[in-house]
């Protein structure tokens, strides 16, 4: 076997990460330049030694840190004065995420993260730079041990820079121009430039004192109306094109694709992002859906995996966040085949809405208690602290009410599903065979009313902790004994 050092632009990208963390300080301490603050200039030097190091360190890496590959394993050696060998087996790995910055593209290169589900500093095998024909091989050979029956062909490069035959992909969702405006709407990514727009251009006029140069110019403009409703078109218009540039910028060339054993998401236009899943890996499924996307008829779909899925700057995990409802529920089926999303699901009995109302109220009554101490005067009113108590308890019942009427569960075959929430609506869908522990529990209140809480763990990064409040009794019983025969599924495994 023979180990590789990493590729020498890995020191460009060490450098530039540098400046990206550490840009704004040097530009102050530039903007300063020549003050006489001790401060100052202790920031200049521990800035100048941490930019002397990092390039050192990462030439140094360069010549000592190698990795290689066989047919079971990665083999990693690392460590400036401490030497460390590592080996990770393809089996172990969860996730594959590649990125592609700007910067890579112009160079040609590519990075590729292979995620674990373990946790630390070891837990992943990152690959900062890499070509991309190095890239395809090494995610090539992941993708064998989870496709065991898959045949090398010959060792010719494709088209695509790959090494293997792949089995062949079905793209399941690529979104339109109208998904993509829709998009832009929801996100309200419009709004930054209109906040931008206002913060500029009052630090224009503090700077230039318009307001004393330019004050019958203004005056002239706010007197009529058709100046000012043109001005605010162009303001609105100008944000909303903004708004559908970054959304398409983010969220173009977005695609949901998958084969018979791999999930593959894909995004971007500037800088790229691809992740791949095993459909074996996914712990659950998570649908999300806003208060704004609960009007849009839209929703967002997360998968749940025991390794990190990249970082939530990237949603790699997501399936477009914007996708329609109807298609949600069609595409989960179309990627996940054992998973099934049920549309109609079981209500809560009004006596759980009794025990909900009827539980303790702790945070109105410190609330009031304080209210009443200071009984400070709000809004001019001499008893506005009694009005600020009866509108926080008004909100606490009415979010009681909502959250009743949203919670919704069902639990069929080896599959449950749990959906609730106040504004956001979150549905959350598991299978037996992956949730790692249950427990049913009751208070005094819900001993007396027949009711129980359910709760199950599923493994992931982080836990996930799942429950549902206030359900009958019998359901409780029936969801225990359901998860009891998850040993009989476990064992024919």
């Amino acid at each position: 076997m023979d180990m590789k050092h990493y590729h020498p632009l890995t020191v460009l990208f060490d450098i530039i990460g540098f400046f990206k963390n550490f840009g704004i300080l040097a530009v102050i301490l530039f903007l300063n330049k020549g003050s006489d603050s001790i401060l100052f200039q202790i920031m200049g030097w521990v800035l100048l030694v941490s930019f002397v190091y990092t390039v050192v360190a990462s030439i140094w890496k360069l010549f000592t840190n190698r990795y290689g590959t066989d047919e079971r394993a990665f083999h990693l050696k690392s460590g400036i004065f401490k030497k460390t060998e590592r080996t990770v087996n393809y089996e172990k790995i969860q996730n594959v995420q590649r990125y592609t910055s700007f910067l890579h593209k112009l160079l040609r290169m590519t990075s590729i993260t292979f995620e674990t589900g373990t946790s630390g500093v070891n837990a992943n095998v990152p690959f900062s730079v890499l070509t991309r024909s190095e890239a395809d091989r090494l995610e090539s050979l992941v993708k064998r041990t989870s496709h065991p029956d898959s045949q090398i062909m010959n060792d010719e490069p494709q088209p695509d820079g790959g090494r293997w035959n792949e089995t062949e992909r079905v793209i399941h969702f690529t979104p339109t121009h109208q998904d993509l405006v829709k998009a832009s709407f929801t996100s309200l990514s419009f709004l930054f430039f209109l906040a931008i727009a206002s913060s500029l251009l009052a630090k224009i006029g503090a700077l230039f004192h318009l307001e004393d140069t330019a004050e019958g110019w203004f005056e002239s403009i706010l007197s009529s109306g058709w100046m000012i409703a043109g001005f605010l078109a162009i303001v609105i218009m100008l944000s909303i094109s903004v708004g559908i540039l970054i959304t398409f910028v983010k969220y173009g060339k977005y695609e949901i694709a998958s084969d018979d054993k791999r999930i593959y998401i894909s995004k971007g236009v500037l800088d790229e992002t691809a992740f791949s899943i095993a459909k074996d890996r996914v712990q659950a499924v998570e649908i999300t859906q806003s208060f704004m996307k609960r009007l849009l008829g839209l929703a967002e779909v997360k998968l749940i995996s025991i390794g990190d899925i990249g970082d939530d700057d990237n949603e790699v995990s997501t399936l477009y966040p914007f996708l329609p409802m109807q298609r949600t529920y069609s595409i989960i089926s179309e990627l996940l085949p054992d998973y099934e999303v049920f549309q109609h699901m079981k209500k809560l009995p009004r006596k759980s809405l009794a025990a909900r109302l009827l539980k303790p109220y702790w945070f109105w009554l410190i609330a009031t208690i304080l209210l009443v101490y200071f009984k400070p005067a709000l809004l001019d009113f001499t008893y506005g602290w009694a009005i600020a108590s009866a509108v926080l308890l008004a909100f606490i019942v009415a979010r009681r009410l909502i959250v009743y009427h949203n919670t919704r569960y069902a639990l069929t075959g080896s599959q449950i599903q749990l959906s609730q929430g106040m504004f956001e609506k979150t549905t959350f869908i598991t299978r037996r065979d992956k949730i790692a522990e249950v427990s049913v529990k009751r208070s005094k209140l819900q001993q007396w009313m027949g009711l129980a809480t359910i709760g199950f763990i599923n493994r992931a990064k982080p836990v996930r902790y799942e429950s549902l409040l206030d359900i009958p009794i019998q359901d409780a019983k029936r969801f225990y004994q359901w998860y009891a025969k998850r040993v009989t599924e476990v064992l024919l495994k």
